[in-house]
């Protein structure tokens, strides 16, 4: 699963693709009393901080549970209850895991979610969330109680668009997805009620206009970073003061991209693979940036002349 990203690394804001198939994930024998069908294990868990340590996790997903399993092991750190039945949470059992720290909830059958404050990371891809219908539209304040959450996973819920204060009170989070849903614009309004977001997750809505402007710590444009917007037509990366780079295959498999505009950036050089990797561009517009006329770029020049 490719995802599309923005990720703040020392303070530099990178535009990258995550290949979550390369990861290698190790894990380790948790010896304790394990809920029936569930696996009980020390597994890799990376901190908001990016400190990698050892979580004692218990996976209970695909077991066709109503309720949460039982007995619990007390220093649960990860719990993982993905494709269940479930429709509601007995949050004080929630309560008794002290170093309870990420749930995932994907493909269950909540109607209803509360009593999470406490969490740093949540999914909850694949519900059907009446506390927050219409479900195409997330509304305002829907999550208002989860001050704590650092990184929320909202895919494949048939999202369509939200509302400006949709995501207001999530004041610590850092990464949010959006993977497989309805979204035919970004988010901005509701997006700017999260000061602390380093990484966005827009990958696989039918997106036809997307723009990434005035960021000020936007630095770099990674390889692929696009791949997986295929309904693009128009790209706006603008007034971005530090972006000074964007890789040459940056731009891979957006088809039906007509309009690159990316104006007012620090930009000194555009790579012809950049331009050639998109079949159906009809307009590049690189005013306002410190453009060198080198070698590097004495292809646009010739492009210019040849009616580009």
């Amino acid at each position: 699963m490719l995802r599309v990203s923005m990720v703040l690394l020392k303070k530099q804001l990178i535009l990258w693709v995550w290949v979550s198939s390369a990861l290698v994930v190790y894990s380790l024998p948790w010896r304790v009393s394990c809920p029936t069908g569930c696996v009980c294990q020390m597994k890799p868990w990376f901190s908001p901080q990016s400190v990698s340590c050892e979580a004692s996790t218990v996976d209970c997903n695909n077991l066709f549970l109503t309720q949460l399993p039982s007995p619990l092991p007390p220093d649960t750190h990860t719990l993982r209850l993905q494709s269940n039945l479930l429709s509601a949470l007995e949050t004080p059992l929630l309560h008794t895991l002290p170093n309870l720290t990420e749930l995932d909830l994907s493909q269950n059958r909540f109607s209803s979610f509360s009593g999470l404050g406490f969490l740093l990371r949540l999914h909850l891809n694949n519900n059907h969330l009446t506390s927050i219908e219409p479900l195409e539209v997330l509304p305002d304040r829907g999550f208002q109680d989860l001050g704590s959450l650092r990184s929320l996973v909202l895919g494949g819920m048939g999202l369509k668009g939200l509302t400006e204060r949709a995501l207001e009170g999530l004041d610590s989070l850092e990464s949010l997805s959006f993977y497989d849903n309805l979204l035919t614009t970004v988010p901005t309004q509701a997006l700017r009620r999260l000061p602390g977001l380093k990484f966005l997750d827009l990958n696989k809505n039918p997106l036809s206009v997307l723009g990434l402007n005035n960021m000020e710590e936007l630095v770099v444009i990674e390889r692929a970073a696009m791949e997986n917007l295929p309904e693009l037509t128009k790209l706006e990366i603008t007034n971005n003061p530090r972006l000074s780079y964007i890789h040459p295959r940056a731009f891979l498999r957006l088809g039906r991209l007509e309009s690159l505009m990316l104006n007012s950036n620090a930009l000194s050089a555009l790579h012809q693979h950049t331009v050639l990797s998109l079949p159906s561009l009809r307009e590049v517009s690189l005013y306002s940036n410190p453009l060198r006329c080198d070698c590097l770029f004495r292809w646009f020049n010739v492009s210019k002349d040849n009616g580009l």
